[in-house]
């Protein structure tokens, strides 16, 4: 008969104490705020809540708004933040510029508790770090109520949750992945193998070398000198023309970019990677020149039109540099491997 009767009166001693958990909870506050006004300094701690039911996350963040170049250093913690409170994570310091030229420095924890009841956090400290003077400034105290489950010990034992059906994971499936596109190669590769040999063609071809910079610039030119633009009166054409074969070449050959430069940047440009001022003239004329046909409405004569082509060709031939096949030039290595030999 007597455990009859302690049985609801245990319950109802345990639900008093919930319900005054929830108010106490309730009733504190979720944040607290302060500020260090001689130094214009907003500092903050917040939690998302004052109450939690027994093993739940949530966040704890400190906040500083601050002006700039003032040194504040964060509370530390390692596992834990007082008795009963563990910190599951640490996020690292995220600084955010404000619009009043003050930045904003925020910490966010991650925790949880795993003991019931009302739980202490203590002010949270914040270091002022100033020439020969170290201040603190301190929150306030902020409470977290923890709730545990009801067990009704009239009922039988059963799973508190039942088994989670988790989806495949990418590992599980990644060895079958890339099996099926090794197979998948494996096949494409035999039925190309099998449709040159059919053609009596190989299954690679050589890749054609890139072909050298003033090869492509003086067929550019012989391209322009028989079509002779200038004759037609297709001045700025021609210029045009000629100018940007220049610039490709200046690029290719010095590793500059002058597409979009201007004429002076592009003679310091090249003055900086060749001190040779003979053909650096010529390039001026040339540039020079063809912005007067293209900007200014001037029409060269026909043999100033002729001295730029000239130049342009003059140019190129005065800065070339001769490029050996990689097969001579392994021929050349292995004549003189073998001359150091003989020797």
């Amino acid at each position: 008969m007597t455990n009859k009767i302690n049985i609801p009166y245990q319950r109802l001693a345990k639900r008093l104490f919930v319900l005054l958990l929830v108010l106490g909870a309730t009733f504190s506050s979720l944040s607290s705020y302060a500020q260090e006004v001689d130094k214009g300094i907003n500092y903050s701690a917040r939690l998302d809540t004052n109450l939690i039911v027994i093993g739940d996350q949530i966040n704890l963040l400190l906040s500083v708004e601050q002006p700039k170049g003032v040194k504040i250093e964060f509370p530390a913690f390692k596992d834990s933040i007082g008795s009963g409170v563990e910190i599951i994570q640490q996020n690292p310091q995220d600084t955010i510029q404000m619009e009043s030229g003050n930045i904003k420095v925020n910490k966010n924890f991650l925790i949880t508790s795993f003991n019931d009841g009302v739980h202490k956090m203590n002010p949270f400290e914040f270091k002022i770090h100033e020439e020969n003077l170290m201040n603190i400034i301190r929150t306030d105290t902020l409470l977290l109520g923890v709730k545990t489950f009801e067990i009704d010990t009239s009922k039988a034992n059963f799973d508190i949750i039942m088994p989670i059906h988790t989806p495949i994971a990418f590992a599980e499936i990644a060895p079958w992945v890339f099996g099926g596109l090794l197979l998948v190669a494996i096949i494409v590769l035999l039925f190309l193998y099998l449709r040159k040999r059919k053609k009596n063609q190989p299954l690679f071809t050589k890749v054609k070398p890139k072909e050298p910079a003033h090869v492509i610039a003086l067929r550019k030119l012989d391209e322009i000198k028989h079509q002779k633009l200038w004759e037609t009166g297709k001045v700025k054409e021609f210029h045009s023309e000629l100018t940007d074969t220049i610039r490709f070449y200046l690029d290719e050959r010095f590793k500059l970019s002058t597409i979009e430069s201007t004429t002076d940047e592009i003679i310091t440009a090249v003055k900086s990677v060749d001190q040779e001022s003979e053909w650096h003239v010529k390039l001026k004329e040339i540039l020079e020149r063809a912005d007067l046909a293209k900007f200014a409405k001037f029409s060269p004569l026909q043999d100033e039109n002729e001295m730029s082509l000239k130049y342009a060709y003059k140019i190129i031939e005065t800065t070339i540099v001769e490029v050996i096949p990689e097969e001579e030039k392994a021929q050349e290595e292995t004549t003189a491997d073998d001359a150091k030999k003989k020797e």
